[in-house]
């Protein structure tokens, strides 16, 4: 374009040609420089305005221009491209002209994220994010519609770190609406993922909402966020909301995972809500009120992972350690009172020191409403279960249970401790179809101080069942085996009113310190034995020679006349916690007999 403009002008003097080619440049030039103020595209912004919902190529990649062949016009394709080709972190922003949803149908696979970039649908003008906390109000006017790309394609591909995804609607991709290949660091938010633009429709992409490619991993990226903004909906898609294999140190939180944006709608994702499998570890599900920087009682960082076809949470794989779920409602709708039920609400396999729940504010996760059991511990070691609602609604006291246990151990798996003896370690387990707590195997996995009441309905449901037996008869000096060593329960002789005092027995391992955890219900279980919905407190023993001890203990709680008292008992050097004891009613002492001797006269 230089050399043109020396070849038209007609310089009169040295000085006066380069002025004069200069004129001529700026003239010619002046068409191309009013598209980059229009559209706000330079070298050094690296900022690309898309303004056509059309799918073209640009037509000179890697002139900081996004133009496709039609002057003016900036797609998202062509955006993506000299994104790519420019240095630094850029930024894609939308002024789409006409109202409604803009939606921008690609014909093919979009270019793979290779630059650092933020997408952002919000920048599209009538556009607004969520700023409600049981629903979401987003208003989404970019929608990027798949059905066109052709099978196995993704959404969007992030390679690069530190990119953003914000203020899309994403659908009908042959495979995951967005994919994560290698990229670590980066943020989605905001997005309904597998909806559409309400965020009520089922327009879900093949496979997942959200996936990160196993061979190459992804790492420490957030997937939501702690305030109503980042909230995205994951919903309606063909394989999990979220997955994620070979990775670490990912965090899942604010987001709806199977439910629409009024809070209520099931738009289940066919498979898990959210899947951590194989080979991971660090991972955060949610978080307690503190995650979100206040003491204000409303736990932002909460998920809502309902409504599911497969399970709420997977956790496991062949290698995995250290995921945390906290805060989160799985198998209701957003306010915690109606089930919209996924299968398992958390379901686990090789998930060795997972923590589901938390004794501070706002840690406990909502675990009510799913089909089948409330939580499944299979081929783990030390998992942590603390602070939760296992088959209650939000309020902890009124009925929403899973259709069988409330935590169910199955294959083998030892060392977990289901609640605690610190304050607010104690898990809710209620009103489930099955037991409370159900053990078919495994040893060393301690159940204190919860509130264990109104699980099942025939004597073959307990408060706890070791064995899948009904109640696990006693035997002298507690040699058998089976789950937790099939460990004696204490028996109960009286249970007197005032405060509580709880006189009894306990036989089982020799020379051996029991902690034994006394409970208070209104009424005995079916099976004669306990539950235990309140917990009155705990003393500790040891077995003499013969394995025999007795108690009679005090406690400041009153047990009401007419109620019932129940104890379980934890050997402290293995950890195995027993079934409930009998269930002894709470009677006042009777009058010590007399005998009067003499003669009587008239």
């Amino acid at each position: 374009m230089h050399r043109q403009s020396k070849m038209l002008c007609q310089p009169d003097g040295p000085g006066r040609q380069n002025l004069c080619c200069l004129k001529a440049s700026v003239n010619k030039l002046l068409p191309t420089l009013l598209l980059v103020f229009l559209f706000t595209v330079s070298l050094n912004a690296a900022t690309f305005v898309v303004n056509s919902t059309n799918d073209g190529v640009d037509a000179n990649v890697g002139d900081n221009f996004c133009q496709t062949a039609t002057l003016g016009e900036c797609t998202l394709r062509a955006a993506i491209a000299e994104a790519n080709f420019a240095a630094g972190p850029d930024a894609i922003t939308f002024n789409i002209s006409g109202v409604g949803v803009k939606t921008i149908m690609p014909n093919s696979i979009l270019p793979d994220i290779t630059q650092p970039l933020t997408i952002d649908g919000y920048t599209q003008p009538g556009a607004s994010a969520n700023t409600a906390i049981t629903t979401d109000n987003a208003v989404i006017l970019i929608e990027l519609n798949g059905a066109n790309a052709g099978a196995g394609v993704n959404g969007l591909v992030l390679v690069a770190n530190g990119s953003t995804v914000k203020g899309l609607a994403i659908n009908r991709f042959g495979r995951n609406g967005i994919l994560l290949n290698g990229g670590d660091n980066n943020i989605i938010s905001g997005n309904f993922i597998g909806t559409g633009a309400t965020g009520l429709l089922d327009l879900g992409n093949g496979s997942n909402g959200v996936q990160n490619e196993f061979a190459t991993g992804a790492d420490n990226n957030l997937i939501g966020g702690v305030t109503p903004a980042a909230r995205n909906i994951i919903s309606g898609n063909g394989g999990a909301g979220i997955s994620f294999g070979l990775a670490a140190g990912n965090i899942i939180q604010g987001n709806f995972i199977g439910l629409g944006s009024d809070g209520t709608t099931p738009v289940g994702n066919d498979g898990v809500g959210v899947d951590i499998n194989t080979f991971v570890s660090g991972h955060i599900i949610g978080g307690d009120d503190a995650a979100d920087g206040t003491t204000d009682g409303i736990v932002n960082a909460r998920n809502y992972i309902s409504g599911n076809g497969g399970n709420g949470v997977f956790i496991g794989g062949a290698i995995f350690n250290g995921v945390t779920i906290q805060g989160n409602y799985i198998g209701t709708n957003s306010t915690g009172t109606l089930a919209r039920p996924n299968q398992f609400g958390i379901d686990s396999n090789i998930a060795n020191a997972a923590v589901i729940g938390g004794s501070t504010a706002g840690a406990g996760n909502l675990i009510s409403g799913n089909i089948l059991q409330g939580i499944r511990i299979g081929n783990t070691g030390g998992m942590i279960v603390r602070g939760n609602r296992i088959g209650t609604q939000a309020d902890g006291v009124s009925a929403l249970g899973n259709g069988l246990d409330g935590i169910q151990f199955a294959a083998s798996s030892s060392n977990a401790r289901i609640g605690g003896s610190g304050a607010g370690e104690g898990n809710v387990i209620a009103f489930n179809g099955g037991d409370g707590v159900q053990m078919d195997t495994g040893s060393g996995n301690s159940i204190l101080s919860n509130s264990i009441h109104t699980n099942g309905t025939t004597n073959l449901h307990l408060g706890i069942d070791l064995g899948l037996d009904g109640v696990s008869a006693n035997d002298a000096g507690d040699g058998d085996a089976g789950a937790n060593n099939l460990q004696n329960f204490p028996i109960i002789t009286a249970a007197q009113p005032g405060s509580t005092r709880v006189i009894g027995t306990l036989n089982s391992t020799a020379s051996t310190m029991f902690r034994l955890e006394i409970f208070n219900s209104p009424t005995a279980d079916a099976s004669g034995n306990g539950e235990g919905r309140f917990f009155v407190g705990a003393i500790n023993v040891t077995t003499d020679g013969g394995g025999n001890a007795s108690f009679d203990q005090t406690f400041a709680p009153n047990s009401p006349i007419s109620s019932f008292i129940s104890a379980t008992a934890t050997n402290l050097t293995t950890n195995d916690t027993s079934e409930f004891s009998n269930a002894k009613q709470v009677l006042n002492p009777s009058a010590a007999p007399v005998s009067i001797g003499g003669r009587v006269f008239n």
